[in-house]
């Protein structure tokens, strides 16, 4: 008899642990918290990745630098894949930048120059380097971001959202970077 009132006892206890967990964790989705549970359906053999400098195609010295190290920052931010040296990833991130260029996107009503837009193109193959294989190719992926003429920067968004546009070149360029590394990051870790 005791021997089931106990065990009566610890089954409560464990339902109200689940009971309390699953509360918990409603409280957390409610409260907009931004903790996730975020996974990718990436093969399991795979926990690194390198990306070696990207080869560069343009007329823009820098260009291939700042890609790389953009894919390089969104992979360590993410963390689902740890950056390391190519010759111990389980995969490789390698790539060209094929295009790159600053124009002219909208002009005023008097002919004058009213906002830029940059573009940048890339090329890229994620290489699984236990398996000796192509996880995936892609010959064109690009990004934009445009930015004022005048240099003032200004907001737009959706839904009461305020986005600061980039006031210079410079800023759009990196904008644009954060862009194809969302897209690359994205390909790499949830198409599985």
């Amino acid at each position: 008899m005791r021997r089931r009132a106990r065990q009566l006892a610890l089954g409560c206890g464990r339902a109200a642990a689940h009971v309390a967990a699953a509360a918990l964790l409603a409280a957390l989705g409610a409260s907009g918290c931004a903790y996730s549970f975020s996974s990718s359906s990436l093969p399991s053999h795979l926990k690194t990745i390198a990306v070696p400098v990207f080869e560069n195609e343009t007329l823009d010295g820098l260009i291939a630098d700042e890609v790389t190290r953009g894919l390089s920052d969104r992979f360590l931010e993410d963390n689902r894949l740890k950056v390391a040296r190519a010759s111990v990833a389980d995969c490789v991130l390698d790539g060209r930048v094929t295009y790159y260029e600053r124009k002219v996107y909208s002009y005023t009503p008097s002919q004058e120059p009213e906002s830029y837009i940059v573009v940048v193109r890339i090329a890229a193959v994620l290489k699984d380097n236990v398996k000796n294989r192509d996880l995936w190719t892609e010959e064109r992926i690009e990004a934009s971001a445009t930015y004022p003429a005048s240099g003032e920067t200004s907001s737009s968004g959706t839904s009461g959202e305020a986005t600061a546009l980039p006031a210079n070149e410079q800023e759009a360029r990196a904008r644009a970077i954060e862009k194809l590394a969302q897209d690359i990051l994205a390909r790499s870790l949830e198409q599985w």
